[in-house]
């Protein structure tokens, strides 16, 4: 039983609706006309159809065939040349929707051609662009009904949208990729870039490119001057003598005014332009908000001067586009850092060796006493200091030996073009030296200058030969006096009389000194209350003072030593260093130093140096020839 009408009908567009969706679906349009082709000759009910599409210019290429009689096999002979019905849709003849047309290709085919003689050709159209032809032939007395006409009408609408969309989708491809190419080359260029400006108007041309506008600009936000400045500009019309970076906007750092999208610049603004952006002529408009750290920076925008709606995919690309200008603009800054570091460092290394300057460079040469001093910063400069001082001789010692020069302090010396400190002046001759050992509380910098001035006041109080109590009094008054930073120093002084090993010593708030006594084998701080320098302006100091047998050691400490800490957060104590002293004590000053540094390192574990650390370490020697001389390890 025929089908009925409707029957037919629901036929026909389930095949229709087929056919649409294998377009859809397809991803490759060779294939999705191979397709098709099938269904529209099934629907037809033919059996042989091909399809041209139309390349550039005026050629076709054939696209799709289906069951093609063996006369007009492909590839073959009869496909080498033009023929009717590709003239004449070249020249507008196939003006109806569907035409019958006497094939020529298949006129002049030699062999077994089915019986068929002509084909009904739709000319597949985009608008007015003629895209390609859909041919199904049929037999020299084959008619097709007006019905069959308009299916076949419809399919090659839905044949031509199709081919219209894969060709945009082509296009939209090769353009992505040239978009991704360009992105990629301005990305490397903006990386090598040595300076900022440049990149910047380099991502300002190929942002106009990318999205074919008439000009592209970024706009910083000066928050300090309260200004938008113009950092990078392509396709304004600048006047020639404005200074660069160029002032945009006078009153406000944010254009808080332009609209995000707009083809109409001027009535979308919530204020008046400014009048340098005013008189650009811009009419369309697209900007993004440039961000760095969460705060935004400026803004990117690209314009044209006639009539434009931006598109979503368009907005996403100037989005790309912002996002390498603050890649840029952090890398800039990251590199800005750099150099202040780099310039910090050359100044610290700089503040070092004036510091350096302020220590003895060497240690004096004492008869009967072995002395050695250590001195490591925590940061590339510290607060501590040692000092040794020449003092004059006492009331009935003689200062010099006869015909020898008096001893003058060293002054500080450029060295091969470096600072250098003062030559340590000969003592070997003399009565009494001054030893001082000091801890400023603070680090960097700002202990290292009020080092400097600790050191140079105490220097200048103690060179007239004072009691070590009167010294830290003087000191600290002058101290009070010239220091406005609120920082203080904690000072050990001690006296020494070089002929008898009789010390004189006040503290001003140090850590107490160790001395190893040979007679007892035991070791024991100086203790002498005082408080540090720089805090009360009438302060009091105890002060002491001993005599040092020969084999005695004397050992002064910054807390850098004895607050050292390990990974379980225990200080290395007065006790270790003790212990160090006892079991080293027969060793030279230098390999007690050693042996205190090697057991600081171990007990920390590998913890970095919180403190600078400072020691000072003075040993009696035994005279010449003496059964205890004979004695000392080496």
């Amino acid at each position: 039983m025929p089908p009925t009408d409707a029957q037919q009908r629901i036929k026909e567009l389930t095949t229709l609706n087929a056919l649409a969706q294998t377009l859809n679906r397809a991803s490759d349009l060779r294939e999705a006309l191979d397709s098709a082709l099938a269904n529209v000759v099934e629907l037809m009910g033919l059996s042989t159809g091909w399809i041209f599409l139309r390349s550039d210019g005026e050629s076709y290429t054939l696209a799709a065939r289906h069951n093609l009689p063996p006369a007009i096999s492909y590839p073959g002979p009869a496909w080498e040349d033009d023929c009717d019905c590709q003239e004449l849709c070249g020249s507008g003849r196939l003006e109806k929707a569907v035409n019958m047309v006497h094939c020529s290709r298949l006129r002049n085919a030699v062999g077994d051609k089915r019986g068929l003689a002509q084909h009904a050709s739709v000319c597949l159209r985009s608008g007015d662009e003629v895209l390609g032809i859909l041919n199904v032939a049929t037999t020299q007395w084959g008619r097709i009904s007006p019905p069959e006409l308009q299916l076949l009408a419809a399919a090659g609408h839905i044949l031509g949208t199709a081919i219209a969309r894969a060709r945009l989708y082509e296009q939209a491809k090769v353009r992505r990729v040239q978009e991704q190419r360009a992105l990629l080359t301005l990305s490397q260029d903006l990386l090598l870039s040595e300076s900022l400006e440049p990149a910047l108007q380099r991502l300002a041309r190929v942002g106009a490119r990318l999205l074919e506008a008439d000009a592209c600009a970024f706009v910083e936000a000066d928050e300090p001057g309260g200004r938008a400045v113009l950092r990078a500009a392509y396709g304004w019309h600048l006047p020639s003598d404005a200074p660069w970076p160029i002032p945009l906007d006078p009153a406000s750092p944010h254009l808080w005014y332009l609209p995000e999208r707009t083809a109409d610049l001027h009535l979308e603004a919530l204020a008046d332009l400014p009048a340098l952006l005013a008189r650009q002529g811009f009419q369309s408009h697209m900007g993004i908000v440039v961000e760095l750290a969460g705060a935004p920076v400026g803004t990117l925008m690209v314009n044209t001067r006639g009539p434009r709606h931006f598109l979503d995919d368009e907005a996403q690309l100037l989005g790309i586009l912002a996002n390498l200008l603050v890649q840029t603009l952090e890398r800039e800054r990251l590199h800005q850092e750099a150099l202040a570091r780099e310039k910090l460092e050359q100044e610290l290394d700089l503040a070092r060796e004036i510091q350096a300057s302020f220590l003895p460079n060497s240690c004096p040469t004492v008869p009967g006493f072995q002395i050695e001093a250590y001195y490591r910063a925590a940061r590339q400069v510290g607060g501590d200091f040692y000092d040794f001082i020449e003092l004059p001789a006492a009331p009935g010692q003689t200062a010099h030996t006869p015909g020898a020069e008096p001893p003058r302090g060293g002054a500080v010396v450029f060295r091969g073009g470096r600072l250098a400190a003062p030559e340590m002046p000969d003592l070997s001759t003399a009565q009494r030296l001054g030893v001082v050992i000091a801890d400023v509380t603070d680090k960097g910098v700002p202990a290292a200058l009020f080092m400097a001035l600790s050191r140079t006041l105490l220097r200048a109080t103690a060179i007239d030969g004072r009691q070590p109590a009167e010294v830290l009094q003087r000191a600290n008054r002058l101290i009070i006096a010239d220091s406005r930073a609120g920082l203080f120093v904690t000072t050990f002084y001690a006296v020494l009389e070089t002929a008898t090993g009789h010390v004189t010593y006040a503290n001003g708030g140090h850590n107490y000194p160790l001395l190893y006594e040979i007679a007892t084998g035991q070791v024991r701080p100086l203790r002498a209350q005082g408080i540090v320098l720089g805090i009360v302006p009438q302060p009091q100091f105890e002060q002491h003072s001993l005599t040092m047998a020969p084999g005695d050691v004397l050992l002064l400490y910054t807390d850098g030593v004895t607050e050292a800490m390990n990974l379980e957060r225990e200080l290395f104590g007065d006790e270790r260093l003790a212990a160090v002293l006892r079991a080293h004590h027969h060793r030279s000053p230098q390999e007690i130093i050693s042996a205190v540094l090697t057991a600081v390192t171990a007990f920390a574990g590998g913890q970095s140096q919180a403190d600078d650390i400072t020691m000072v370490v003075i040993k009696r020697t035994p005279p010449p020839g003496s059964p205890a001389q004979g004695s000392q390890a080496p």
